[in-house]
């Protein structure tokens, strides 16, 4: 149960981060935001994502044939969502803190 919720909040974050970073031509206000309230919690947030993210991908490992049938590719595609989408957010962050300085 308890990686359900880890799995559901690491694929919220990440969707609004890249909603946040593909949509502000479209919606500024909602992407502005976005990225101040991301902003002023990336430190933790990034290292509460990475421990989340490694554990969600150890619990694939570990328990994968113990998944459902029906929900084993959904799970490998979710947890891949949130691996490669945490590696953008970090080449993000780094290439705003490397033209900031």
């Amino acid at each position: 149960m308890m990686i359900r919720i880890t799995l559901w909040a690491m694929i919220v974050i990440n969707v609004l981060f890249l909603f946040a970073e593909f949509m502000d031509d479209m919606f500024p206000l909602v992407s502005e935001n976005i990225v101040r309230v991301m902003g002023s919690v990336r430190a933790p947030l990034m290292i509460i994502e990475l421990l989340a993210i490694g554990t969600l991908f150890v619990d694939l490992v570990v328990r994968f044939d113990k998944l459902k049938e029906e929900l084993q590719i959904a799970h490998v595609v979710a947890v891949g969502f949130c691996v490669i989408s945490f590696m953008f957010q970090i080449f993000v962050f780094y290439m705003d803190t490397a033209f900031l300085s």
